[in-house]
């Protein structure tokens, strides 16, 4: 007998990415049949009008911690997501050590009670495990973290000693299951490492045949110099690249889209092997630190304090920050989203221009101000992308989905601030928006590049089809009610039209309510 079968629905992702409209049965948490059904079942659905499609696969998470802070991620399961690829932009919660595992490690107690007892991929499977998860995890390597566990968050250069002891411990975390390592080229301490510094350990990355992620240097001002930058450490060592959350942004830099897709597309038939992913959004979202020069950063948290409180430091900071951002109105496409304390909390929702004039200050001491009250713990969200652009870099066949976020929840110990948006309706909002809206997509290259592609460039096997033997990752969808419901001002509402989401054979969406089961599983990589 089988557990489930799905009857008179459309299947997309099929074997060679084919469609038909037949029935699916689920046993053991494997597809096992596909075609006419007669076999008896433990619970047969009517599909009727429904579409039923690989469980969603995003390759750009940031769940690594809190899928230990909530398991449930329903913020994910109720997208469609069934798969998380996180670890992403250079952070990962493994491996992790010395300073940056004190640092984090009092946050997240203080703030979650959660103790980060782990170093090291292993341990940190373990921990999933023991706590489960309603998604599977699969994670990267986070260079920014294996920087600042080892030689921590000062702007050296790293000696033969400290070299040598990364790149051990990238071919362990590699061989405990990693699909491969992420850098943050913006973000402190990657930001002080040098071309050769980053090649020289993607090279063991590209020896096990995995991946090398990258949020670049500059996604804007340099932006091309930083796509060239990561094409040239990927010519040298034949690593595979991704690019993250590929973009132009702010409006002087929308221009450059062109010369970007010149740029790999040349890689490309140079034969380097490039994929890059995309959120349906034309807002991007990060810390408010990353306004400040890097070399701001060079020495962690306290220095950056310390430099908040003096006075020529700050001068100096206004100076270059002005230099990238002269024009006034810069200040009303930033937005603060989260915070850590409750005095500062009323400020979550309002722009930094509306922050400043509530509290009769200039922006950049608005900015100041905020970041030393609140230990630099700031998020905020940036409005400086066109959607012509988006629409451009999401039609690329080597552009799959991912949302830039974690598994968050709208209540709960995760349900706090104001959330991009895109942390609880990426999946529904490309469908309903570029797919069915748009129509830049047909159904079978939405499923290509919202499943089928991200398993197989990350090398997930048997998952990202609807295919015999395969685990049963699966979504129903109906395509006229589909769509994203959150928006920037009211982020914490789950979408609409997901009716059931299957994780390794387990009803984890039923009728559009999560169920509480936790069914997901560490994906290791082989």
């Amino acid at each position: 007998m089988l557990d489930t079968v799905i009857k008179n629905s459309v299947l997309y992702g099929l074997e060679e990415g084919k469609s038909a409209k037949t029935d699916i049965g689920i046993k053991d948490g494997l597809i096992a049949s596909i075609g006419k059904i007669e076999e008896e079942a433990a619970e047969i659905i009517d599909g009727e009008g429904l579409y039923t499609l690989p469980g969603f696969v995003d390759v750009h998470s940031h769940s690594d911690y809190y899928l230990l802070i909530d398991s449930s991620a329903e913020g994910k399961v109720r997208q469609g997501i069934t798969t998380d690829i996180g670890g992403n932009c250079g952070y990962s919660a493994a491996p992790i050590d010395g300073e940056i595992l004190k640092i984090r490690g009092e946050a997240y107690r203080e703030q979650f009670g959660l103790e980060l007892d782990w170093h090291s991929f292993s341990d940190y499977w373990k921990k999933l495990e023991t706590g489960g998860t309603a998604v599977n995890f699969a994670g990267l390597i986070g260079y920014n973290t294996l920087r600042a566990s080892i030689i921590g968050l000062e702007d050296i250069r790293i000696d033969d000693a400290h070299k040598r002891k990364m790149l051990d411990t990238i071919r362990e975390n590699l061989n405990q299951g990693a699909l491969g390592m992420s850098i943050g080229l913006v973000y402190p301490p990657a930001c002080f490492a040098d071309r050769e510094e980053v090649a020289e350990m993607v090279d063991v990355v590209r020896q096990a045949g995995k991946i090398f992620t990258t949020h670049i240097r500059s996604e804007g001002k340099t932006l091309i110099e930083s796509i060239e930058e990561v094409i040239d450490i990927a010519r040298k060592t034949g690593v595979k690249l991704h690019i993250s959350h590929l973009k132009t942004a702010g409006k002087d830099n929308w221009n450059k889209l062109e010369k970007v897709f010149e740029l790999i597309e040349q890689a490309q038939r140079d034969g380097i092997e490039i994929r890059c992913d995309r959120y349906p959004y034309t807002a991007s979202n990060t810390g408010l630190q990353v306004l400040l020069p890097d070399w701001a950063f060079d020495g962690g948290r306290d220095a950056i304090m310390e430099r908040l409180n003096n006075h020529e430091t700050r001068k100096k900071m206004r100076e270059e920050i002005l230099r990238n951002h002269p024009e006034p109105e810069y200040w009303e496409s930033v937005m603060v989203s989260q915070v850590m304390t409750e005095k500062n909390s009323n400020l979550q929702g309002q722009t930094v221009a509306e922050g400043a004039a509530a509290r009769n200050v200039d922006p950049i001491d608005f900015v100041f101000d905020l970041l030393e009250e609140e230990k630099t713990e700031v998020e905020a969200i940036y409005f400086c992308m066109s959607e012509k652009n988006m629409d451009r870099v999401l039609a690329k066949d080597y552009v799959m989905i991912g949302s830039d976020a974690g598994a968050r929840s709208i209540s709960g110990p995760l349900g706090i601030g104001r959330p991009h948006p895109r942390t609880f309706g990426t999946f529904p909002r490309f469908f309903r928006e570029h797919v069915f809206g748009k129509k830049l997509f047909s159904m079978e290259e939405a499923v290509r590049k919202t499943s089928t592609a991200a398993c197989e460039w990350f090398g997930l096997e048997k998952r990202g089809s609807l295919i015999e033997g395969y685990h049963a990752d699966i979504v129903m969808i109906d395509p006229e009610k589909i769509k994203d419901t959150a928006d920037y001002k009211n982020p914490l509402a789950y979408p609409e039209g997901i009716i059931n989401v299957w994780v390794n054979g387990k009803a984890t969406i039923r009728n559009g309510e999560f169920t509480g089961i936790t069914a997901g599983a560490p994906l290791k990589a082989g």
